[in-house]
């Protein structure tokens, strides 16, 4: 029997490691300093409308109005005449309606303070012109506990951020878990999240009291959620860094809630129709204080948001069962991964070991329910595979590659090995696993200093080997 140290990095020498581990470090808060740089600061420090849509009584008072708006703020106003200012804003076909025969701008202060205020500014004037004074008419005031109008914003952001967070979580801790498991998973915590925000904001009297907000925030939850399970296993690594700029960079900004929609730039703007957290919004607005104007369209496109998440979801399955072969699994004594590769694939045949081991602590106890985790060099993960009574696990299946394992276990600290597997070949590597308190910790590189917590050979294949079922080793 031949023995041969498992590969580690190739060729690469320490600087280069570590330049290449610092930069899977810190790409993601680089992103996220400029994103908020170009999203939020330069778009933001002297938000201007943007053709903001305000109705005036009469067809020759919209008209004069229209012509003094534009001279003050070309492009800034977008002025139509109505007949009932009143029902040009519950409707939602202007943020403001001015009557100039009673000199009353009817408002919505449910959108916002800021759209009041700007509106307020902009018709104090015109009845000045008039030598009157401006009444401002409330028609959709916010809730009472809700000073700016601004708390609607909060939740809807909660439940967006909390939708994907949970995704990252997820795949960060429990990575061998079923996707079935991950979807019942997410479903449960947004419902508490769903259940959980309205109770407070209800209590607290900064929204009405309207169960339906509940049901709009576990969907706008679950498109989140499903969006970001289905995204993983084709962007990998990176899902934290797509998640946010899909949900946080550019949705916030889009929204209207944070800054009055009419006020953003008009990239922004274009974008509201088709983000989640801005819809979301505008369906709880519609349902709370516009007896349900413009309401399914906005459910529509949460809806859409959760079809696109399922398609996602599907095409991964389909992607994983055409990339194993068939009769291949992972794992060996009927843990998580073993069922899912088994549902995945409708594996039922004996395959050949191509990775075994054992996982101790580093006075040579075995490590029972530890589990390795295999990852290939994409990012994908491929296998999560757990030790037995003595220690011992194996993979079954495992695709011929260069392979990251994490070995982890409850009291333990985490060790990282790699190694390249061929097809046909066996690996045998085995992990000792430092105490969560361990003073000492060795590098990622499988090598420390005084201890060998990761150790391999090669084996050749016409030898029996010992299975995790087949007692201590």
């Amino acid at each position: 029997m031949t023995h041969e140290t498992a590969t580690s990095p190739g060729g690469a020498t320490r600087a280069l490691e570590t330049t290449r581990a610092l930069a899977n470090a810190l790409w993601f808060p680089v992103l996220f300093a400029v994103g908020f740089m170009f999203c939020y600061l330069l778009p933001f420090h002297s938000p201007a409308p943007h053709d903001l849509p305000v109705a005036v009584q009469g067809e020759e008072a919209a008209a004069a109005v229209s012509v003094a708006l534009e001279e003050a703020a070309p492009g800034g106003f977008d002025v139509v005449p109505t007949e009932d200012p009143d029902e040009a804003v519950l409707d939602r076909d202007a943020v403001a309606a001015y009557d100039p025969a009673a000199h009353t701008l009817h408002v919505a202060g449910s959108l916002g303070a800021a759209l009041e205020q700007t509106a307020v500014k902009t018709f104090t004037p015109i009845a000045a012109q008039d030598g009157a004074e401006l009444e401002v008419a409330d028609a959709a005031p916010a809730a009472s506990g809700d000073g700016m109008g601004m708390s609607l914003f909060y939740m809807v952001l909660t439940w967006t951020l909390t939708g994907y967070i949970v995704v990252m979580m997820l795949s960060a801790h429990a990575p061998h878990l079923r996707r079935r498991t991950k979807l019942l998973t997410v479903a449960g915590f947004g419902a508490f999240t769903s259940v959980f925000c309205y109770t407070v904001a209800a209590v607290v009297d900064v929204i009405p009291h309207d169960p339906a907000v509940i049901a709009i925030a576990f969907l706008l939850t679950q498109a989140v959620s499903w969006t970001c399970l289905g995204l993983a296993p084709f962007v990998t690594k990176w899902l934290p860094g797509v998640a946010m700029t899909v949900f946080v960079l550019l949705s916030m900004p889009s929204s209207g809630g944070a800054i009055p929609l009419p006020m953003v730039p008009e990239f922004f703007q274009a974008l509201h129709p088709l983000m989640p957290m801005g819809r979301a919004l505008d369906a709880i607005r519609a349902v709370l204080y516009f007896d349900g104007a413009g309401l399914w369209g906005s459910v529509a496109v949460l809806g859409g948001w959760l079809v696109l998440g399922a398609l996602l979801l599907a095409a991964a399955t389909l992607r994983e069962r055409s990339r194993r072969a068939p009769g291949a699994h992972a794992g060996d004594r009927g843990g998580p991964a073993k069922a899912e590769a088994a549902e995945d694939t409708g594996a039922g045949k004996e395959a050949e070991p191509s990775l075994i081991g054992r996982v101790t602590d580093t006075a040579g106890r075995p490590v029972a329910g530890a589990v390795v985790s295999v990852v290939d060099h994409s990012g994908r993960h491929v296998a999560a595979l757990e030790s037995g009574a003595d220690g011992a696990y194996s993979g079954l299946g495992l695709p011929g590659e260069r392979l990251t394992l994490l070995a982890s276990a409850p009291g333990h600290s985490p060790r990282v090995a790699r190694v390249t597997l061929d097809h046909g070949g066996l690996v045998h590597l085995d992990f000792a696993l430092y105490p969560d308190d361990a003073a000492v910790r060795a590098p990622e590189s499988g090598v420390s200093e005084g201890f060998l917590p990761v150790s391999g050979r090669r084996v050749a294949l016409g030898r029996r080997v010992r299975e995790p079922g087949d007692g201590a080793g």
